[in-house]
Parts: structure tokens; sequence; C-alpha cells
């Protein structure tokens, strides 16, 4: 393997690295190999003597031929290998059981994740509510959407467990890049794409954007923050918790007021006095 790349804590990871690393190598062997080849010819057919005329060489058909059909060997086993990792990775029916859906949203330049309420059901959501305070497009009348909660920039998952993420984007084109997981899927605007990941150990990692996407691309990145089980249930808790207190706080302000409002109304009237 090769020591410079992110560290892998990915259950698909080793067979993303094992095909990086054989087209590596059989791409630094062609270079080398070509290289060796070019200087070889510069020294064996430089000019010797000065009048020394060149003379025409039609071709070699067996060489042209070689030299076109070994390529197409090569990628053609390359395709082979790569398509049970392509398949295990993007094919749909070999997506595992998730025990965590969470959705992602790419807005220049921040990342939004939803997870959903106690009740385990995301909302409806619609294009038309969008916007720089809904960016899912949260239907507010629906009410599997009132205790969904969201974070910005952190995204906080449990170990050893199946992760589903449906994936887009508010305005351009984004990349949703997590080098330790080997998962790296574009985000674009009015499509959701699903990806899948499943980390191996706890410990806070690095979600980039992969796609230049404005002057301030540099600045998309968030942090995947994976904890273990137990800490995963106290979190979440928590989130439910702050969600649940922050609904039920507007109706709490408003109920003092309906009861001033009824003894308003039932308290006898009083005659002014002169």
């Amino acid at each position: 393997m090769l020591d410079w790349l992110p560290e892998n804590v990915s259950i698909f990871g080793e067979g993303v690295d094992h095909l990086f690393t054989l087209i590596y190598y059989i791409t630094v062997a062609i270079f080398i190999l070509v290289n060796v080849i070019y200087v070889a010819f510069i020294i064996r057919y430089r000019r010797k003597r000065k009048g020394e005329r060149a003379y025409h060489y039609h071709g070699n058909n067996l060489l042209e031929f070689s030299w076109t059909a070994l390529p197409f060997v090569l990628f053609l086993f390359l395709a082979f290998y790569s398509d049970g990792i392509w398949e295990d990775i993007k094919y749909s029916d070999r997506t595992p059981n998730p025990d965590l859906v969470v959705e992602v949203m790419g807005q220049t330049y921040m990342w939004h994740f939803r997870y959903p309420g106690s009740d385990g059901i995301f909302g409806r959501r619609d294009a038309k509510f969008m916007g720089t305070t809904n960016p899912f497009g949260i239907d507010p009348d629906d009410p599997n959407g009132k205790d969904d909660y969201t974070t910005i920039n952190s995204m906080t998952i449990p170990v050893n467990k199946t992760v589903l993420v449906h994936l887009s984007s508010m305005d351009v084109i984004h990349s949703f890049f997590l080098p330790n997981m080997r998962v790296k899927q574009d985000a674009v605007p009015g499509q959701w794409v699903d990806v899948w990941f499943n980390s191996m150990k706890t410990g806070k990692y690095e979600i980039a954007c992969a796609e230049l996407c404005g002057s301030g691309h540099y600045l998309m990145r968030a942090v995947l923050d994976v904890k273990s089980q137990s800490a995963f249930d106290g979190w979440i808790d928590e989130q439910y918790g702050s969600q649940l207190a922050a609904l039920s706080a507007p109706a709490a302000a408003s109920a003092p007021n309906a009861d001033a409002s009824q003894n308003d109304q039932s308290a006898p009237a009083v005659s002014p006095t002169h």
C-alpha cells in the first residue's frame, strides 16, 4: 500500500486502495518503460556524420497492432477487476440495510446535515420551501418534519454501523468527499443521490468538497464525528431533547397570555367613582 494515503477506516476501503495501488504502479511502470525507450532512441538514432541522410521506414504492422492491443487488454482487465468494487459501493441492490439515514445538502460554502426526529420519519420536503433558513425545503405543515433537526458542518454517526446518505445541492455542483471513508460523490442541484459507508474506527475525520464550486471552495469543509454506540445514543438523545424543548417553548410562552385573556374576560366590571 501507499503509506501517504489517508488512513482507511471504511469497510470497503481496502478494495479501493488495492485498485488505486495497482493502477498507480502500472502507471509508474509504463512511465519508466516509455522514458527508457525514449532515451535509448535518442542515443541510438542520433546524428553521427555530417551529410548522413535519413532513410524512409514504412512501419511494422505487428508492432502497431501490439501497441494498440496491449493498452486495450490492460484497460479491459482493469474494468473487470474494478467492476466488483464499483458494484459493492454504488449498486443499490448491494447496499446493506442502513442503521442510520442522514440527508446531506451542499450549499456554497457549507454542508447541512438533517436527521429524522424521535419519530424516525423525515418530514416531507419540497423545492418551493427551500431557502437560506430552510435548505432542505421541509414542509412547515408536515407534522413529521417538526422534530427533524439539522446541523451545519458537523456530521455525527455511530461506529460499525451502515450509514446511508441522501445527497443533494441547493445551488451548484458540489462533491461529498470523505477521504478516510473512500467516498466521493457529486451533489447535483435538483437530484437526490444515495451513498453509503461504514466506519470501523471512532474519531473525527474530514468532510471536504472535491468539486471547484467558487472562490471560497477551500472553505467548504466539515467534520465527521464517529462515536461509539453509547456515545452516539447520548448525543442523539440530547438532540431530541433540544428539539422538543424548542418546539414546546412557543406553546409555553403563549399559555400565560391565554390565561390572562381569560381572566380579563371573567373579571367583573367596576364602575368608576366620582
